[in-house]
């Protein structure tokens, strides 16, 4: 198969008229959200746009999320830098941006056809994950945001926190867990609070947290 051929089944094929107009919604949204500001930020729209590109393409199950995971791993950075949100700019430079490379990599080899299109292959957590997972979360937050405190940054406690679930939930993501999608769910809504005076950022997570319930449904589907 051709190139392409390769990218006309991966954007193209497998799409159901709702998830296409539910993805125009969103970035008209996030459009209009930028151009509502009075201090328009052109990263901010770029990351939100990209952003939401990437988890609807991961709610779906398709490889190509990771290249615009790697547009909004960039722009985002640079985002949370002008708010002083250290954790946040930590998770980009030591989670989001090496992840979208092993992911891609670890997602090649266990994709399967679906609709027409190709989704991964879905796993889901056994108990024994679920008490793994648990523990992390919760050691790995009072570590991190009392490093947080020392270093002087913004919103530590809820900073802290929406850090330590991105890693997890990354991880669940690049091994293929469907339960990825309910630490989603809780970061997302953490997000909005921390991003309440940002309407492009706010708008984002928004988005989000609607494309994450959706994403755990199909992802339990895939896991059949």
């Amino acid at each position: 198969m051709d190139w392409s051929a390769r990218l006309k089944r991966e954007f193209l094929s497998g799409w159901k008229p709702f998830e296409v107009i539910w993805l125009v919604v969103f970035i008209i949204a996030q459009i209009w959200a930028y151009v509502q500001q009075d201090d328009n930020s052109l990263l901010e729209m770029i990351s939100g746009i990209s952003g939401i590109l990437c988890v609807v393409l991961v709610s779906k199950g398709k490889i190509s999320n990771y290249f615009f995971g790697l547009i909004f791993a960039y722009t985002y950075f640079y985002v949370a830098w002008g708010q002083n949100f250290l954790g946040e700019m930590n998770t980009v430079l030591y989670v989001y941006l090496p992840a979208q490379f092993i992911g891609y990599f670890m997602w090649k080899n266990n994709m399967q056809n679906d609709n027409g299109g190709e989704s991964v292959v879905a796993k889901a957590l056994t108990p024994q994950g679920w008490i793994a997972l648990a523990l992390f979360i919760g050691i790995g937050t009072l570590l991190f945001v009392q490093a947080l405190q020392a270093a002087g940054g913004s919103s530590t406690g809820l900073d802290g926190l929406t850090t330590i679930i991105v890693v997890a939930a990354q991880l669940l993501m690049i091994l293929r867990y469907r339960e990825q999608w309910l630490l989603w769910i809780v970061l997302n809504i953490l997000s909005i609070i921390l991003w309440a005076e940002t309407p492009a950022m706010y708008l984002m997570y928004s988005a989000y947290l609607l494309n994450s319930l959706y994403g755990y449904y199909n992802w339990t589907k895939l896991t059949k």
